[in-house]
């Protein structure tokens, strides 16, 4: 079934990819101009930025490790030192999610030949979960994929040097995928413990090459997946206060990921009254049948079910709403695993049938990205409030680059490198001891109802006083600071 010599893939297959980067690269220039990019964007771009002194950020109120356990942003330190623009990672981005696909294709050609592997990587390119994820603002999980990929790759082709690296770079993106590397370190190693099949035909085949160096390469992949975990939970944890995104899984019956997982066997009534929503159950649709349900005649799909239970059993529509960043953690799985069932069809000469699936999951991935795109373009190609840019920026140097600075979300993303002290614009903002630049018609009911009122009575009150005035936007100061 392995082919013995890998074929180059086709001239086509390097043109798609290079034309879905580049678009999705001028989509991000657009977006950038258009200022819509939110908070995300910056306060990665401070976290990277200050990854030599705690990856802290203004809008977390200071180290992202309270949050998620990434110190693989450390290896963007140098590209947001060099450009110093936030816009980097959107391109770091933009490469990272579109290099996954040529890696599952890397991955699947000794099964079933270049012109196959090409068309499975053509298929993860244009999959929406995916590929929507190259238009977001910037999040680690971006390097998940790519990274998991190669992963697999490594211990498919005995590539041990390789299989340390890509698994040290993945135990180093989040506490969240940790738990997926376990999974898959026990599953490396159990394929070869339990395989009886010497022919080497490769491991996704259940053969893999060097089973015993395999088995302690999954093992150890367990290992150090595990290790890192605990040193977050036990170490890091507790010296940064609690856990941040422990609020996405509270329910009556469970106030944390572990508790929910719990409660999953202890209370499995309340558990599906809770979770079997109309809003998954579409989740599901939205990632499943862009791939044609290929995925679910392989057991290679079990291995997307930690990360897809951690999205499900989130408490928060935002974690399971598609195009946000949270399905980095199972796509990977459902690519791999319908770009198998299609290897497996050609190799048994089903090639008509082979086409017939392949087909029919480009369609609907072609007609989902027409008619329900998960990155909403229409929203996010078009300026959010009409202030000119060059009012913006005319406002913004009234603000010395030192102070404390607070602004709304879309522009924080833009100056979060210009003003280090940067932050988000939230409910504090009347009582924030620095500049505040803001737009008071900003089209955004929270803003209007709650934010601006607070900062009208605090200025009202004396504590704020104008300092300059462009179009739309307003800076004021505190007094306190004259």
């Amino acid at each position: 079934m392995r082919a013995s010599r890998e074929e180059p893939f086709p001239a086509w297959f390097w043109a798609a990819l290079a034309a879905i980067a580049g678009v999705m690269a001028a989509l991000a220039v657009i977006r950038w101009n258009l200022w819509t990019y939110g908070t995300d964007t910056g306060t990665f771009a401070q976290i990277a930025a200050n990854a030599l002194r705690g990856f802290t950020d203004g809008p977390e109120r200071g180290s992202h490790f309270a949050f998620h356990w990434s110190p693989i942003l450390a290896a963007l330190f140098p590209i947001v030192a060099v450009t110093h623009s936030p816009l980097a990672l959107q391109m770091v981005q933009v490469v990272s999610i579109v290099l996954a696909p040529l890696v599952l294709a890397a991955l699947v050609r000794p099964y079933c030949g270049a012109q196959w592997a090409a068309r499975c990587g053509l298929l993860a390119l244009i999959y929406p979960p995916l590929l929507s994820i190259a238009f977001e603002e910037f999040h680690e999980l971006a390097l998940y994929p790519v990274l998991l990929l190669a992963l697999v790759w490594a211990a498919d082709r005995a590539r041990w040097v390789w299989f340390a690296v890509f698994a040290t770079g993945g135990v180093l993106i989040r506490e969240d995928v940790c738990i997926d590397l376990i999974v898959l370190g026990i599953a490396l190693a159990a394929i070869a413990l339990l395989s009886r099949d010497c022919r080497e035909n490769g491991l996704l085949a259940g053969s893999p090459i060097e089973r015993e160096r395999l088995t302690v390469a999954g093992a150890g992949l367990a290992a150090i997946a595990g290790v890192s975990l605990a040193v977050y939970s036990y170490a890091v944890i507790p010296r940064v206060g609690h856990w941040q995104p422990s609020h996405f899984y509270t329910y009556s019956f469970a106030h944390g990921p572990a508790q929910a997982v719990l409660a999953v066997f202890v209370h499995p009534i309340a558990v599906f009254a809770a979770i079997g929503t109309v809003g998954r159950l579409t989740y599901l649709l939205e990632a499943f049948a862009p791939l044609a349900f290929l995925p679910l005649f392989t057991r290679w799909t079990l291995l997307c079910l930690p990360g897809l239970a951690g999205v499900l059993l989130a408490s928060d529509p935002i974690v399971w709403r598609m195009g946000f960043h949270y399905s980095l953690l199972w796509a990977p799985w459902l690519l791999l695993a319908a770009a198998w069932v299609l290897c497996k069809l050609v190799a048994r000469g089903a090639d008509r049938l082979a086409h017939r699936w392949w087909w029919t999951a480009i369609a609907v991935c072609v007609i989902v990205l027409a008619a329900f795109n998960p990155m909403h373009p229409a929203h996010y190609l078009r300026p959010q409030t009409p202030v000119r840019a060059a009012d913006l920026q005319r406002a913004f140097s009234c603000v010395p680059k030192d102070a404390p600075l607070m602004t709304h979300d879309e522009w924080f993303a833009h100056v979060a490198l210009a003003y280090p002290n940067s932050t988000n614009l939230d409910e504090s903002a009347a009582a924030f001891r620095g500049y505040l630049v803001f737009d008071p018609q900003w089209p955004n009911e929270h803003v209007q109802r709650v934010i601006l009122p607070r900062i009208e009575t605090a200025r009202a009150g004396g504590r704020f006083t104008a300092v300059c005035r462009f179009g739309g936007v307003t800076v004021l100061r505190p007094i306190s600071n004259g």
